[in-house]
């Protein structure tokens, strides 16, 4: 069954083409210029390009092109990767995501890329693929849908600390009609029913309200303290409305969490309709999501990168983060660029953990290499 694309695209510019570069040398590029802006030590940077080298193997040595084909569900270009920067407890936290390509470049060749790359991750320090192979078939298919995701990884580091990973899934792959049917049996298998079960029986009247499910990514660290994750798209709704989903969490603060909204889109009312995220956080014991991640996007939000840069530099500074950092990786990652708006900046992320404590907030970069994705 062929599922709506619910994706929003903007139009966008491309300064950041390079079609004679490599995917692993342009992701280096720009992963070694995030690391850079956030002070990162020459040595640290190196030791993790290794790690990031390894998992891009062996399609991070194709040119990029002109265009992706297919092309990635990752970016609304088509490009299969993203980079994102957290601040947690004031820490930098350096990410990418992305999904493998495979040497065919169709869906089933790229989600069998994935598939294969989660298995090599198994003789990683810490890490752990037992859960996702307890649910691995609920997730893949003979016949993956165009234009969707497949089997899609990230590489999370702090420096001084080994590299984390994570594995996304699609609970689409076997039909819009059957998501609730895969999360309900994904989340009994790892034990995590209860803690599903006042999302899961809600989840047809989130669906109704405009809240569809959309990723399901596990922690591939050993230990009860790995999470599973359920991202939810929200289709155009009134901007209150926003909080359903993230109300739902334990540490999700309502009122912190419409400052950041009304800080991040210029306004505290109106209809949204540009499909912000919400990610639920469970973990084993617990009787619920523990914590909500909120991502509020911003092309078509704010008027350009400088005034995107602006409203999160000032959640930042209501937060008590230094938004310094976060001001030098955009200088560093768009010097040399014509002049005018990148794009770069897609989502700020925005994470209540208790009272009193600064919220862990992200920032989602997309680079608009493509002119446009492939139809």
């Amino acid at each position: 069954m062929t599922v709506p694309q619910l994706r929003y695209a903007p139009p966008a510019p491309a300064p950041f083409q390079a079609p004679d570069k490599s995917f692993g040398q342009f992701l280096e590029e720009q992963w070694t210029a995030v690391c850079r802006g956030l002070g990162t030590r020459e040595p640290e940077i190196a030791r993790v390009l290794r790690d990031l080298r390894d998992v891009l193997s062996p399609w991070g040595a194709q040119p990029i092109g002109t265009r992706c084909t297919p092309p990635s569900f990752v970016s609304s270009d088509g490009f299969p990767a993203e980079l994102s920067v957290s601040w947690k407890a004031g820490r930098p936290e350096v990410r990418i995501l992305f999904e493998s390509l495979s040497a065919d470049r169709t869906p089933l060749g790229c989600q069998e890329a994935g598939r294969q790359l989660t298995r090599r991750l198994a003789d990683r320090p810490g890490t752990s693929i037992a859960r996702y192979l307890d649910v691995e078939d609920l997730f893949v298919t003979p016949d993956p849908d165009r234009n969707r995701p497949t089997v899609w990884h990230s590489l999370a580091w702090q420096p001084g600390e080994r590299p984390h990973y994570k594995v996304y899934l699609n609970p689409q792959a076997h039909g819009l009609d059957r998501t609730h049917e895969v999360m309900a049996e994904a989340m009994h298998r790892l034990g995590l029913a209860a803690a599903w079960e006042p999302v899961g029986r809600r989840c047809d009247e989130l669906a109704r309200r405009g809240h569809e499910v959309e990723f399901f990514a596990l922690d591939l660290d050993g230990g009860s303290a790995s999470r599973v994750k359920v991202y939810f798209r929200h289709l155009p709704m009134p901007m209150d409305e926003l909080d359903t989903v993230a109300a739902l969490s334990r540490r999700h603060d309502p009122a912190r969490a419409a400052r950041a909204r009304a800080v991040i889109y210029g306004r505290d009312g109106g209809i949204v309709d540009n499909e912000p995220m919400t990610c639920l956080a469970f973990r084993e014991g617990a009787t619920g999501p523990e914590e909500a991640n909120v991502y509020l996007r911003l092309p078509g939000n704010a008027r350009g990168d400088a005034e995107a840069a602006e409203r999160i530099a000032e959640l930042m500074r209501i937060e008590g983060v230094d938004p310094r950092p976060h001001a030098e990786v955009l200088s560093r990652l768009t010097a040399g660029l014509p002049e005018g708006d990148t794009g770069v900046q897609e989502l700020c992320s925005y994470r209540t953990i208790a009272p009193g404590v600064p919220a862990h907030i992200g920032l989602y970069l997309r680079f608009n290499t493509y002119a446009r994705a492939e139809d």
